[in-house]
């Protein structure tokens, strides 16, 4: 050990540090870190992590990317390949670099191909300067199920595995149940795409294709893994997440956030909180709370109190929680941010304020069930009380001149901002992949997120 040795001293995480970790998503390098130390065994652990820390705290992990060609997918890979370098400025490692190097080794023994020596020689590719800032790349090794489970016991794991292959087809039926024989620079896709299935993301091609589209494909299915965002067939990959979704989604009245906040909750098993709702329930209740509302009105202070007791009971703490209406401007939100249980996702719904005029003029409220449904879809179907004319546009001028500035400064960098006019499915699988996502990149264009400080 170093002379700062730090197994000496009882060290113990502060309590208010977490929440702070949670919403600013350290996880990620940290993660890395151990992962890089695991992977390294350096003699000095602390000077590596020191080392790792100053090279990724402002940057991206360096890209690790595997591709896996389906068979009879008639493409230029090599010039895809050519182009992936140079949008990723990684390096590439191909079969025959491998093949070369293996020959040379000193245990190789001809006629004899050994996975684990293979992969030996693959390793120390990847551990070669200036490969290990840089990334690379490999898009015909492996070969075989037994060496990807080689290459993945010495460590060398690919950070995504892009599988090309083209849209699937009505599938005929089979002429033989074997599978046809390969060569032994052939891959086994099957086999593979099963070893990499953790990290596979399907990028479909289509004869249409030419080389620069089918590597933007593969380029927008990178980042978008990276961000969380993957395919529909495969699960979650919440890298980072914690354990608990705390989820504050903020946008003005109509913007759709009461509808994607319950769907949301329904589909992480979070609960719902509306703010109108349980300030009108502890005003109604015959406690110290509800007396000093009824007695002196609404405040910045009660309001936070309602809040807190809310957020401090127990399925809020078990399951996490999805919460609208609240906060409403920079005091609402240091109050919710000093909570011992703040918010560790921050997902904004923009939309124009004529959109949502639309929108609010179309809802009605039948009187004999008590649900929000479209005007005009019965008898019983009145205007929505939380309509009126004079608070909506109160409301909509306070929020678009005032609230939405103080939000967004006080929610920083951490926050996403997600385009709300558009199909219900299509926003609420935004909105999902914002929760589960690090911040890196936006989730729609794949870019690096930036936050946007005006409509």
């Amino acid at each position: 050990m170093t002379e700062t040795d730090a197994t000496k001293r009882p060290l113990q995480m502060p309590e208010h540090f977490l929440p702070q970790m949670e919403r600013v998503r350290a996880y990620l390098m940290l993660k890395d870190m151990v992962r890089n130390v695991i992977i390294h065994l350096p003699k000095d652990h602390l000077k590596q992590m020191k080392i790792f820390a100053s090279r990724h705290l402002h940057t991206i992990e360096a890209s690790r990317l595997m591709l896996i060609v389906e068979p009879g997918l008639d493409i230029d890979i090599k010039g895809v390949v050519k182009q992936i370098m140079k949008d990723f400025g990684c390096y590439v490692i191909t079969r025959r670099v491998v093949i070369d190097r293996y020959e040379k080794h000193e245990n190789y023994v001809p006629s004899c191909m050994d996975p684990a020596l293979m992969s030996e020689v693959t390793k120390a590719f990847t551990l070669k300067e200036p490969v290990p800032q840089a990334g690379w790349l490999m898009f015909d090794h492996p070969c075989t199920l037994r060496e990807a489970r080689c290459l993945q016991q010495d460590g060398v794991l690919p950070t995504v595995t892009l599988v090309l292959m083209g849209h699937p087809p009505v599938t005929p039926k089979a002429v033989s149940n074997h599978t046809p024989p390969r060569n032994f620079f052939q891959q086994d896709y099957e086999g593979l795409k099963f070893a990499y299935k953790a990290t596979s993301n399907e990028v479909h091609i289509t004869p249409e294709d030419n080389i620069e589209t089918i590597a933007t494909k593969c380029f927008n299915a990178v980042r978008a893994f990276n961000a969380g965002h993957q395919h529909i067939r495969q699960s979650l990959n919440a890298v980072g997440a914690p354990a608990v979704y705390r989820v504050l989604l903020l946008g003005p009245r109509g913007s759709g956030r009461s509808t994607q906040g319950k769907h949301l909750a329904k589909h992480f098993g979070l609960v719902f909180i509306h703010f109108d709702s349980i300030f009108n329930e502890a005003k109604a209740k015959d406690d110290d709370v509800g007396k000093r509302i009824r007695k002196y009105g609404t405040s910045i202070e009660l309001r936070g109190e309602v809040v807190k007791r809310r957020l401090k009971k127990k399925d809020c703490l078990d399951h996490g929680w999805v919460m609208i209406g609240y906060p409403t401007n920079g005091n609402d939100f240091e109050l919710l941010d000093a909570m011992s249980t703040p918010p560790n996702r921050i997902v904004f719904l923009n939309m124009d304020l004529e959109t949502c005029r639309k929108r609010t003029m179309n809802e009605g409220f039948d009187l004999c069930t008590g649900k929000t449904v479209p005007m005009g879809s019965g008898p019983r179907v009145v205007l929505h009380p939380d309509h009126d004319e004079v608070r909506r546009d109160y409301e909509w001028d306070l929020y678009f001149t005032e609230q939405l500035a103080e939000l967004r400064a006080s929610a920083g960098l951490s926050a996403i901002e997600i385009d709300g006019d558009g199909p219900f499915d299509k926003v609420q699988t935004k909105v999902q992949a914002a929760v589960i996502a690090a911040p890196h990149f936006d989730i729609e264009c794949c870019a690096q997120l930036k936050n946007v400080c005006a409509d």
